[in-house]
């Protein structure tokens, strides 16, 4: 011990220090007590474990918990289980994502990814709706063939020039006037506006369908691929990845399955991937909205 001013508290007098309970309080901290996940409370006790992970009982509200950073009623962590969801979407398959799991020594079985890519992804959905995004007045539209079982349907898109967002997807099974006309209602009612020009290749449905939508305040301009001004090569290269989805998928088992699972990476596409094109920016930042959470696993932790 030393009498000279100690040179971490700096007392106006010498004193007799021991710095080393000084470098105890700067280096280490007291545990933060467990509370209850439900209402706060510190007033809880163990209540046995269950798949060999601690359960407590809290006290007050009379609710049980575990302490590990997992979401409600989940029992891996959200980092975990964000990483599998954006992962999906990328293209790995369920049972990719689950051998992987397994061999970091956290196992589950294919199903409990599928119900992770399924749930968070309607969450997302409903809580992304709300999100009006800044676009510009030139819309590109087009259409793909899907297989859903033994049947092909047609997925429609519709993505704005500027920012790269997609406005809608829409999964049908017939490809006419109808169903465009549909696209451009839902595009208009996401984006809050009408479009100046929409962009689409040589289908003669969006004639009808666009006129429908939007009559004489929007320009149809009917392009190709190859074309080298105003061509529909974005909604392409959107198509391309969309393709590679499906391959990962291998048919659709159900409708209800396919339009969630779709819906998903529209929310995955917008708000969680940074393109390239945009310079690491994702189509919602470029589009001016801002959300409390960047990534898959940020929006799995507001789930706890």
């Amino acid at each position: 011990m030393n009498k000279e001013v100690c040179k971490v508290c700096q007392p106006s007098e010498p004193v007799t220090c021991p710095y080393i309970a000084h470098m105890e309080k700067a280096h280490f901290t007291e545990p933060k007590p467990i509370a209850c996940k439900w209402c706060g409370s510190t007033d809880i006790k163990k209540y046995g474990t269950r798949k060999d992970v601690q359960e407590y009982l809290c006290l007050k509200c009379g609710r049980k918990f575990i302490a590990k950073d997992a979401p409600s009623h989940k029992q891996t962590s959200s980092e975990l289980i964000g990483t599998s969801i954006s992962s999906y979407f990328d293209g790995l398959s369920f049972a990719d994502i689950a051998r992987r799991l397994a061999e970091s020594n956290n196992p589950v079985n294919e199903s409990t990814v599928y119900r992770w890519v399924i749930s968070y992804s309607e969450k997302a959905v409903r809580m992304m709706e709300s999100y009006k995004p800044k676009v510009s007045d030139v819309w590109i539209a087009d259409e793909t063939a899907l297989k859903f079982e033994s049947d092909i349907h047609w997925l429609w898109d519709i993505i704005d020039r500027d920012t790269r967002f997609l406005l809608a997807s829409y999964l049908s099974d017939h490809r006419g006037t109808k169903q465009a006309e549909r696209l451009m209602e839902l595009a208009s009612k996401r984006a809050g506006k009408v479009p100046q020009i929409v962009i689409t290749d040589k289908l003669a449905a969006y004639l009808d369908g666009i006129e429908l939508a939007f009559g004489a305040d929007t320009e149809h301009i009917q392009s190709s691929p190859f074309a080298s001004k105003d061509d529909t090569n974005v909604i392409e290269r959107f198509h391309g990845t969309i393709k590679d989805r499906t391959k990962v998928i291998r048919g659709f088992k159900s409708f209800d399955t396919a339009i969630t699972i779709l819906d998903g990476f529209l929310v995955h596409y917008n708000f969680f991937k940074p393109h390239l094109w945009l310079e690491g920016k994702t189509p919602a930042e470029v589009a001016g909205i801002k959300l409390p959470f960047k990534t898959w696993t940020e929006f799995v932790e507001q789930d706890k």
